[in-house]
């Protein structure tokens, strides 16, 4: 709750990161796929189309047709026989009764307003669908790689230490114990962590559990597990350290992680946009709300781009 209204955990985060309070047109994405998420570096805002386009890539958004919807009855085969009948003249209840379908769906089918087109070739969920198995099954390869176990379970000069979850252990390799004392493998999530559950509902990334055994605790709300060398599946307890955001923001210009300004995939602007913007400001009243919608942003970007926050000269 926030002044007596609800507000999802990703948005209070965002607020209690930037102050800034989104509009209902602002929607929050998580680059990470992950929607529990609130971490602020997974989080950038869009727009509704920007939303879809997310989801239909990530695969939690089906928009298939015809025989390619999951719900379908009936193949392109039996539509096709389908309207034969109807174009012979047979009664729709009768076409109804014989395929087990209702009079209004024959009714559709015979104006055009349903399975109007063929679809013998894969949706865009489909298709999509089929790449995001094509990458999973590219990081169980990479999964593998980091799960290697010892035929006795153990590997000289690997330490075991407890994690803050009962029963689970993490070792100086970045191995982690279930509490049927297993190994268990990790998923990689798309900014490339390896994760484990501790637990039913309970993900962790292992970077988190590994710098806890060796570092101690989180020293302050809202710092981050950094890695000194920049890869996410280094887990060795030399390679991580506690960080501020930006700190581990630093970490990323220096290692040359990050996209900034135009390279970035999200940017709406150009250097040349920003400073024709920058040029503008400060304006006649109306003149923030003027650009935002003359280049398609928000008024906070405008305001950021005039006090030199971001595109900075």
């Amino acid at each position: 709750m926030f002044h007596g209204k609800t507000m999802l955990a990703h948005r209070m985060a965002w607020f209690f990161e930037y102050g800034e309070i989104l509009s209902p047109d602002q929607f929050l994405l998580h680059s990470c796929c992950i929607r529990p998420c609130v971490e602020i570096s997974h989080l950038r805002i869009g727009t509704h189309a920007e939303n879809m386009k997310d989801r239909a890539s990530d695969g939690h958004y089906d928009t298939s047709g015809g025989m390619n919807n999951p719900f379908a009855k009936f193949t392109d085969e039996q539509v096709f026989h389908m309207r034969r009948m109807i174009a012979a003249g047979i009664g729709h209840p009768w076409i109804a009764e014989l395929f087990g379908c209702s009079r209004s769906y024959v009714g559709l089918l015979a104006a055009g307003k349903l399975r109007t087109h063929p679809t013998d070739q894969p949706s865009p969920a489909v298709r999509a669908k089929r790449e995001q198995d094509a990458k999973a099954r590219v990081n169980r390869t990479r999964i593998s790689e980091i799960s290697v176990v010892h035929p006795d379970d153990e590997i000289d000069g690997e330490e075991w230490r407890r994690t803050a979850y009962e029963g689970y252990m993490v070792s100086s390799l970045g191995r982690v114990r279930g509490r049927h004392k297993t190994i268990l493998k990790p998923y990689i999530t798309v900014p490339g962590y390896a994760v484990v559950d501790c637990g039913k509902g309970n993900p962790r990334g292992v970077h988190t559990l590994v710098c806890e055994a060796w570092n101690g605790p989180c020293p302050a709300a809202g710092m981050h597990v950094a890695h000194y060398n920049g890869n996410p599946l280094d887990n060795t307890p030399g390679n991580l350290r506690w960080a501020t955001p930006a700190e581990n923001g630093h970490d990323r210009v220096r290692l040359g992680t990050v996209r900034r300004g135009a390279a970035h995939p999200n940017a709406k602007l150009t250097q040349k946009k920003a400073a024709d913007i920058r040029a503008q400001l400060p304006g006649p009243r109306g003149t923030i709300n003027r650009l935002a919608r003359e280049y398609g942003v928000t008024k906070t970007a405008i305001t950021q781009i005039r006090d030199n926050i971001t595109w900075r000269e």
